[in-house]
This record gives C-alpha cells, sequence and structure tokens, in this order.
C-alpha cells in the first residue's frame, strides 16, 4: 500500500507543481502607437510613452502573473537606420541590452545568444540571454531589432520562469509595425 501512494504522489507532482504557477493566455495587442504589436498575457497595462535623449518614442509596459513579471519595452527610432546591415543593427541591440543591464542591476549573465530570426523577415535579428541581480532574481530577456524599431520582451521572477514553452512563445511574441 505504501508503494501504491508513493508512486501516486511522484505521478502527479509533477500536476500539483505546475498548478502552483499562474499560466498566461497570450494575446496580441498593439504597443501604444508605436505600429509594433506583441503577445502579451490578458490584462497586460496600456503602455506609456516617452522620448528617449535622441528622440525616439520609447513605450514600456509591464505586470504581474502570478509570482513573476512579465515586461515589455519597444523603441520607434526617429531616424531609421537605412545604411545598416543586420549585423551593425544587432550589435545596435546588445549595446542596448548592456544599457539595460546596468539600469536593472545585473550581476550575471548567461551571455549573449546572437542570430535569431523572425520567419520572412530577413533584416531582423534577435538576441537572447538569461540574467541575475544582486537579490538574485532571474531574467529571460529577449532583444528584437529592426531598421525603424527595437523591442525587448522580458520575464523575471525570485526563480526562472517554470513554463518554457510559454516563456518562449512570450520572449518570440513581437512583431514588427510597418
Amino acid at each position: 500500500m505504501k508503494y501504491l501512494v508513493n508512486c501516486l504522489v511522484f505521478a502527479f507532482l509533477p500536476v500539483f507543481l505546475l498548478a502552483q504557477t499562474d499560466v498566461p493566455r497570450l494575446s496580441k495587442m498593439p504597443i501604444g502607437e508605436s505600429g509594433c504589436s506583441a503577445y502579451f498575457p490578458s490584462g497586460m497595462p496600456a503602455f506609456e510613452a516617452s522620448k528617449s535623449e535622441d528622440g525616439a518614442d520609447v513605450y514600456t509596459s509591464e505586470m504581474e502573473v502570478g509570482e513573476y513579471r512579465f515586461g515589455c519595452i519597444a523603441v520607434k527610432f526617429s531616424e531609421p537606420f537605412s545604411d545598416s546591415s543586420p549585423e551593425e543593427l544587432e550589435e545596435l541591440l546588445i549595446s542596448y541590452m548592456d544599457y539595460l543591464k546596468e539600469q536593472f542591476g545585473i550581476t550575471s549573465s548567461a551571455g549573449y545568444g546572437k542570430g535569431h530570426l523572425q520567419e520572412g523577415l530577413p533584416d531582423v535579428r534577435g538576441v537572447l540571454d538569461y540574467w541575475q541581480d544582486a537579490e538574485k532574481t532571474q531574467f529571460a530577456i529577449k532583444g528584437w531589432v529592426n531598421q525603424h524599431y527595437l523591442g525587448i520582451m522580458f520575464v523575471y521572477g525570485a526563480t526562472e520562469y517554470p513554463i518554457f514553452n510559454v516563456q518562449q512563445m512570450y520572449l518570440d511574441g513581437f512583431r514588427f509595425g510597418e
């Protein structure tokens, strides 16, 4: 009998653990007036708009889902980078992600995973990384860039986000404007 009870506990343990995590339903939503959109958890707050020092439009929003926070930063460049190659744009994205590391107080990172693409968009590049701050908060972050826009999608919490497929769908959910 004890063997049967142990088997049942271990068989249902993953179900109990997943039940402790809110699974967000992702739906496409515009990112302010940027022209871009992304797949966000239901109830994502409206984006706050501001201007960067160089006149670019910056849109930000963030929300809590269970014990984790989902966030997005989108930038519509004031002037397109028309003469820049996708590789040069990728380096621009990395420099912006380096800036965010400082702003978020990141103390360690896995290292940039370069060369991510979006189907049918040869001028788009994406960069993925995993960060940790001084309080041991775990970040999964992915940036996207083309000649007109830059988008950052991130999820963070006390531990790594436990539902890998949802995290990947979220990080890959940024869509560029026309």
